[in-house]
């Protein structure tokens, strides 16, 4: 009789730890799970032509600074190549001057290439700073957006909490039979 007791009274503590933690499950999707934050503001964007506007903008920013890039770093690759090469090939000179002096001209090019590559890097460096400023601001706007919706669900979908409370009424009932037995 004991054991039934204690099972019931370890099949309700279940239930009520499952009712519990249920209440707050993420949705999985292929992948893992999905932002809750970012769920809602796709929501959002879908039913706001400004922050489609804004979304567009910045698929937008991101695809043409990726094609600039990968531009700037195919020409990097291409000429760094070419130093590491002509390094090489001066590897192979015999004649300690001849070498030297194929050095030099090596040295002398690429520090006019690197001066060249100053606007760049001065762009690419005033790009990541607005860019780091952007994202920010972007997960400023999603929280900003979507805590109001978050809101309103908290205030129009609580649940009814009576089977809880039955449920902890019947679970108070099996520890009291559980004491009367076990004095």
């Amino acid at each position: 009789m004991k054991r039934i007791y204690k099972f019931a009274a370890y099949v309700i503590a279940a239930a009520i730890i499952t009712i519990t933690f249920s209440s707050g499950i993420e949705k999985e999707y292929e992948g893992g799970y999905v932002n809750l934050v970012d769920e809602l503001y796709e929501q959002a964007v879908k039913q706001n032509d400004n922050l489609e506007t804004i979304e567009d903008d910045i698929e937008k920013f991101y695809k043409n600074r990726n094609e600039a890039l990968d531009k700037y770093n195919s020409f990097t690759a291409y000429n760094n190549r070419y130093y590491t090469d002509a390094r090489s090939k001066a590897g192979t000179i015999t004649d300690a001057t001849t070498q030297q002096k194929a050095n030099e001209v090596i040295n002398k090019s690429e520090t006019v290439y690197k001066a060249k590559l100053a606007n760049w890097q001065a762009t690419i460096a005033t790009l990541n700073a607005n860019e780091k400023e952007l994202t920010n601001l972007h997960s400023l706007l999603k929280i900003m957006t979507t805590q109001p919706m978050i809101e309103k669900y908290q205030n129009t979908a609580l649940p009814e909490n009576t089977r809880l409370r039955e449920a902890s009424n019947e679970l108070q009932k099996v520890i009291e039979k559980i004491k009367v037995i076990t004095k």
